[in-house]
């Protein structure tokens, strides 16, 4: 049996760099030598446009994006049971610093372009935006990474093998870079490209994130300054707010248009064009492939019209059939699912789906091929509902630390524009501790008793807006939430819809869908798997045990 040889993977971007240089005597026409690229803001701009390959949107060709894809929380049951990961990978795509690398020799190289300095602070900017979004998912995957401040030679074998740096100094240095990037950005550059109020929504989606992660955790040790990210994400957020956006009249169009282009909410979009780059999203929604269908838990969490949640509600239909289900819900519900139930040995048109509940706010009519690949409706990567729900998050989370006075306001310029969209009555505040619709008082039974009433519903509000777009695992995690993917504490979330027996779906003693066998169950140990283990392949690299693991791995 051969044996396999691992490389650092800092290593293999330098000895990809270097390759060409070695052992190829003419230069390609379509690449470029360093000593003669930098000499114009053109070639900068066309040096930047490999970043964008970061953003997946909904995938490219037949591969997974961001939406949908990302089945594994506790709003979708896959047709395939997801599990956490189970043994220490020997290596991993999601251990790469390539783009860093990228970053780092763009910023060393600017000053040299012969352009103004407005110009050079912008692409330095822009260098730093995509040093702290690749940064970021870094963080969120692995915790502590070797912070990587400058290109490096592959004699540099001491930089190329350092160990990791603590999470709080990465994303210290991660917050310098934001900074840089929504100072000095410029407001407005080419159609669809990186401007200065997509770098504040970045800042709103990496500074809340961190502030709760450090709110919320506290192992191996407690971590410092979770308000000041969580007060970075609220002013980010309130500034992108000024901007020149506005909410969509429509909720779905977000996801299902032909052309994000005129879109007043979307700040940047993954354009997607029949013949050049297409997705597979709509072809695996309206395929024989059986769909990763929306569990009762996440059904069960849209509000009724009265905005009162279903247990409290006398507006609830109840269950018993996708009618009643829909009935008096938030009519974002019905633009997110299907008025129709798909499930074994109840077909529609071929389609089935593990829940019985369809994904529908991603399909398009208009589309010019349903089929997988060839699907072109356009993605958005940064849109203004996930900043309002930032803002109010980031608001809330600083009033209950007692860093921050929260008020009717701050609602009103956010999680309330959305409900107002979606014809949802105003969600009202009380306390931290109380909240309201429509002047009723509540609170909603089925709440974790160690979250408050505010910062629950501020998390509904955000469950419901941005369903199936790739958020709802991260927010477990940095909740510290992670034991409601445990099926024994949260069954819900491998229940579908109260279905009739018809010989073929399997159900439970209450005729809910059930995807998996009776006993299969997933249980959260915390802290191992808020963090994915370090690959062996790369540890066993390092010199003098310089690479750790994470805790439990």
């Amino acid at each position: 049996m051969k044996k396999r040889i691992y490389l650092p993977v800092i290593l293999i971007v330098l000895l990809a760099a270097a390759g060409c240089k070695k052992y190829v005597d003419k230069r390609l026409l379509d690449q470029f030598e360093d000593e003669t690229f930098w000499r114009s803001e053109d070639n900068v701009r066309l040096y930047t446009w490999g970043f964008y390959e970061l953003f997946p949107g909904y995938g490219n060709g037949n591969s997974f994006g961001d939406f949908y894809f990302t089945s594994f929380s506790d709003d979708q049951a896959s047709p395939t049971f997801g599990r956490f990961t189970q043994n220490v990978p020997a290596s991993a795509s999601t251990w790469d610093f390539s783009y860093v690398r990228k970053a780092n020799i763009m910023l060393e190289r600017i000053n040299q372009v012969p352009m103004p300095d407005e110009a050079k602070n912008h692409w330095k900017g822009v260098a730093r935006f995509f040093r702290a979004l690749t940064y970021f998912a870094r963080v969120k995957d692995y915790g502590d990474v070797p912070w990587l401040g400058r290109s490096m030679d592959i004699s540099d074998s001491a930089y190329i093998y350092k160990s990791r740096d603590p999470r709080t100094q990465v994303m210290d240095s991660v917050l310098a870079d934001l900074d840089y990037a929504c100072e000095n950005i410029r407001l407005k550059d080419q159609e669809n490209t990186i401007n200065r109020y997509i770098a504040l929504a970045l800042k709103s989606r990496v500074c809340l994130y961190e502030g709760t992660w450090r709110k919320y955790h506290d192992k191996p040790q407690p971590l410092p300054d979770a308000a000041k990210f969580l007060a970075a994400a609220k002013d980010a957020a309130s500034k992108m707010m000024e901007g020149p956006y506005a909410l969509n009249s429509d909720y779905v169009t977000t996801y299902n248009s032909l052309d994000l282009g005129g879109s007043k909410e979307v700040l940047l979009y993954k354009k997607y064009l029949p013949g050049y780059l297409t997705h597979s999203l709509i072809g695996y929604l309206t395929s024989s492939t059986q769909m990763a269908g929306p569990n009762k838990s996440a059904i069960d969490a849209y509000l009724c019209q009265d905005g009162l949640p279903i247990s409290l509600s006398s507006l609830y239909k109840g269950d018993d059939d996708i009618k009643n289900t829909l009935a008096n819900r938030d009519p974002r519900m019905s633009k997110t699912i299907d008025s129709l139930l798909c499930y074994n040995g109840h077909l529609v048109s071929g389609r089935s789906s593990s829940t019985g509940y369809r994904p529908a706010k991603f399909l398009q009519p208009a589309v010019a091929n349903v089929l997988a690949p060839y699907n072109d409706t356009d993605a958005p990567l940064f849109w203004l509902a996930e900043v309002l729900l930032n803002y109010a998050e980031a608001a809330a989370e600083l009033n209950n630390l007692g860093q921050y006075s929260f008020s009717q306001t701050d609602l009103d310029i956010s999680v309330n524009k959305l409900r107002k969209r979606a014809g949802m009555p105003d969600l009202q505040y009380l306390s931290g501790e109380q909240v309201a619709a429509k002047g009723v008082s509540y609170t909603d039974p089925k709440k974790d008793p160690t979250v408050p009433s505010l910062i629950w519903e501020i998390r509904r509000e955000r469950r419901i807006e941005l369903m199936m777009d790739g958020f709802r695992f991260q927010d477990l995690m940095r909740w510290g939430k992670g034991s409601y993917m445990t099926i024994s504490i949260n069954p819900d979330i491998t229940k579908g819809a109260k279905v009739p027996a018809n010989g073929a779906v399997t159900r439970d003693a209450n005729g809910y869908i059930t995807p998996y066998p009776a006993g299969t169950d997933r249980t959260f140990i915390d802290p191992k798997n808020y963090l994915q283990p370090i690959p062996s392949g790369q540890i066993s690299l390092y010199p003098n045990g310089n690479l750790s693991q994470n805790p439990g791995w």
